[in-house]
């Protein structure tokens, strides 16, 4: 009698998070805040880690063709998070994910309370004058399950366990996520290989060796997108205060360094250069604070008018990630991830405009801008980069 071996289905992966700080998660069909965590943002912000993960593995594997490793990366995530099908010549290509994704447990509640202590953080997209906050408070908990398709593979399971653990690391969901708000904590992750860390050590080893398995050193130019790369760097740079007082912290520090009109005034030359395109005259460069992402708009109230910096595409977001992290036994981190990328591509430009004056330039930027406004944290520890 012939036996047939049939092959064994893989686990779910299980991952619990905590909400860090205050949540600015739209409703897709309003302005308002959503009432609960949204399957869809979830897994646009998976999708995003894993692209971030994954980069120098495929590049290397494509012989570090950028244009090949792009159409390679871009196969791999629609058969792992889904693609609209469609037919390519003879070729069926697209369809369903190779997993399906559920929030179970969620917690997670809107906050009652005006957001206070950090407006340059929020800015005035999100709360201004006479303007209520809408947000998901910190502090809950909801529980992410991903259950394998018959198809998923070994591999494929292995880089979602990877992408769950990094946005809980790293990353978080909703507006102004980049700049700490709606940091997710991952608390237990279970169904692999991998583990949660509960302390900062284990946060530093779980860090370093997940970039050491994705071969992200192997990246050694600036990806085409955000992407963890050989020229990324992470620090830890603040801790052991509540998630509260490090955003205050990140927000104070952040106004300080980036605002012109401060006790220690940085960046006089940007100042210098907005009335310079203000009065019509002749420019060559773009502003030093460029590379924290566009817009980077001015008012200049001598002047009483406005100079536009923006990207041709529309908006380039800040390449700095901010993240609070909450270990289980009430212990914090302040993380930052600068993913060092190209700027802007090839086609795009930075449109500069004002009254008198009106130009487009190529996005080139110096990044130690951003290094510099990472050393500013006196606890700072580098962990990658």
């Amino acid at each position: 009698m012939t036996t047939i071996l049939l092959a064994q289905r893989l686990s779910p992966l299980i991952a619990r998070y905590q909400i860090s700080t205050p949540m600015f998660l739209g409703d897709a069909s309003s302005d308002e805040c959503a009432e609960k965590i949204r399957p869809s943002s979830l897994k646009g912000a998976l999708r995003f880690w894993w692209r971030a993960l994954n980069w120098g593995r495929v590049y290397s594997s494509c012989g570090k063709n950028t244009d090949t490793a792009l159409q390679q990366l871009h196969r791999e995530e629609g058969v792992l998070f889904g693609l609209a099908a469609k037919t390519n010549g003879k070729e069926k290509v697209g369809g369903q994910s190779a997993f399906r994704l559920r929030i179970r447990d969620d917690q997670s509640k809107t906050g009652k309370e005006p957001v206070r202590g950090i407006p340059y953080l929020l800015g005035q997209g999100l709360t201004g004058k006479n303007k209520e906050s809408h947000y998901l408070e910190s502090g809950s908990d909801f529980t992410v399950c991903c259950y394998p398709s018959p198809q998923m593979s070994s591999e494929q399971s292995e880089q979602l366990e990877q992408a769950l653990l990094c946005l809980g690391m790293l990353g978080g969901l909703g507006a102004r996520s980049r700049k700490g708000l709606g940091s997710l904590s991952i608390q237990e992750l279970s169904g692999g290989r991998l583990a949660a860390p509960e302390n900062r050590g284990e946060y530093i080893e779980v860090i370093q060796n997940l970039l050491k398995s994705v071969c992200v050193d192997l990246a050694v130019n600036e990806p085409p997108y955000s992407a963890l790369s050989a020229l990324s760097r992470i620090d830890i740079s603040s801790f052991q205060k509540s998630p509260a007082e490090l955003l205050t912290e990140y927000n104070n520090t952040l106004h300080e360094y980036r605002t012109w009109q401060t006790e220690k005034p940085n960046f006089k030359d940007d100042h210098d250069w907005a009335y310079n395109v203000a009065n019509g005259k002749p420019i060559n460069t773009l502003p030093q604070r460029t590379v924290f992402g566009l817009p980077h708009n001015y008012f200049l109230s001598k002047a009483r008018q406005k100079v536009d910096v923006n990207a041709s595409t529309g908006r380039r977001a800040t390449p700095l990630i901010a993240h609070v992290h909450l270990f289980k036994d009430g212990n914090t981190l302040l993380v930052q991830a600068l993913l060092r990328s190209t700027f802007l591509h090839r086609e795009s430009a930075v449109n500069i405009s004002s009254k008198r004056n009106r130009k487009a330039l190529p996005g080139e930027v110096d990044w130690c801008v951003i290094e510099r406004f990472m050393n500013q944290f006196g606890q700072r520890e580098t962990i990658h980069g």
